[in-house]
């Protein structure tokens, strides 16, 4: 997924599931705080989840089954009060 994802900040929706991105999920996707669904549920994402999920405090929605993120949930993660899934 190219950094230049985070440019799109009025996206409110992105599915990426089943899909065959591989690598890290850039940080800037923290800059897509308009999101409130992240699907991103089967992918070949690696590595941490980046901090900057932190950032998106409007996500209700966001699936991360059988994505390989290694280590800890970032503690920004807290931040997403509006999270219902």
């Amino acid at each position: 997924l190219p950094s230049e994802i985070g440019q799109l900040t009025a996206l409110r929706s992105l599915r990426l599931a089943l899909a065959d991105f591989t690598g890290q999920l850039p940080s800037e996707i923290g800059q897509l705080t308009a999101l409130a669904l992240l699907d991103l549920r089967s992918t070949e994402f690696t590595g941490q989840l980046p901090s900057d999920i932190g950032q998106l405090t409007a996500l209700r929605y966001l699936d991360l089954l059988w994505v390989d993120f290694t280590g800890q949930l970032p503690s920004e993660i807290g931040r997403l009060t509006a999270l219902r899934y």
